[in-house]
């Protein structure tokens, strides 16, 4: 059976080009679970004080939108060059945001299964939304494969994003 869109390896947006919707914010002073990489969600560091931006943290009902894939810098690989390489502070992180398919990092305790919704977990990654206990708020996308828990590497799965 054949399938559209098709998982990636080497880019964040997968499908619904003509639906993106793209922002420009830099990465604030965060360090450990608030660096972003590219894929992860994104949110303001403190607003109205400071609108840089850090990885979505856990429960969050302010998520801008994924991190996408950006080089910057001259280091080899340059930051946010690829799906493992992180941004700095001060570098200008490429944001995608709509109704549109992306490449998500999955939080590495979750089993994420076709159809499923999920929701902001711990450094811009996602974990299973649980309906009738989670906020709806913190509903973004709805898995379009089923991934078994890896714990040992990043985990990466395909998303229809609910936003925008």
């Amino acid at each position: 059976m054949t399938q559209f869109p098709v998982p990636t390896t080497h880019s964040i947006v997968v499908g619904g080009y003509g639906s993106v919707r793209w922002l420009e914010f830099e990465q604030g002073a965060e360090t450990g679970d608030a660096l972003i990489l590219p894929g992860d969600l994104v949110e303001f560091t403190n607003p109205p004080n400071d609108c840089s931006v850090k990885a979505g943290q856990a429960d969050s009902t302010t998520i801008l939108g994924v991190a996408a894939i950006h080089p910057v810098g001259a280091a080899n690989p340059p930051r946010g060059s690829n799906r493992t390489t992180a941004y700095a502070e001060g570098d200008t992180v490429e944001i995608v945001s709509g109704p549109i398919t992306v490449m998500l990092r999955i939080a590495t305790s979750e089993d994420i299964q076709c159809g499923e919704f999920v929701q902001p977990a711990a450094s811009g990654e996602v974990a299973a939304y649980i309906c009738g206990t989670d906020n709806d708020c913190q509903r973004i996308a709805q898995a379009l494969e089923t991934t078994a828990v890896d714990t040992t590497t990043f985990q990466w799965g395909m998303f229809q994003l609910r936003m925008g």
